[in-house]
């Protein structure tokens, strides 16, 4: 399994409401898999966005993941990078 960083760019804030229930519900469901370690918007809105950390066997793994989240779904994402990463210290989500 690889841990990846993924960086998220939302389109309207307006679409963005519309399918935040789903979008969470949807994350708390790969979390309770462990495929999720954490998630969270960006504060600075600049662009609106937001940083999760997934757990996935492969790179083709990680983007079927996020086709199904509603957010990408739903058309809100308008775009995704994601790079491989190493917790070394720390702990990451709850």
């Amino acid at each position: 399994m690889t841990v990846y960083a993924v960086n998220y760019s939302y389109g309207p804030a307006d679409l963005q409401a519309q399918h935040r229930p789903a979008h969470r519900e949807y994350l708390a469901q790969l979390h309770a898999e462990g495929k999720l370690h954490a998630a969270g918007a960006y504060l600075d809105g600049d662009p609106a966005g937001a940083l999760l950390i997934f757990v996935a066997e492969d790179r083709d793994d990680l983007d079927r993941i996020i086709a199904a989240d509603p957010m990408s779904t739903g058309g809100v994402l308008t775009g995704y990078s994601a790079r491989e990463w190493n917790a070394v210290i720390g702990k990451v989500g709850q």
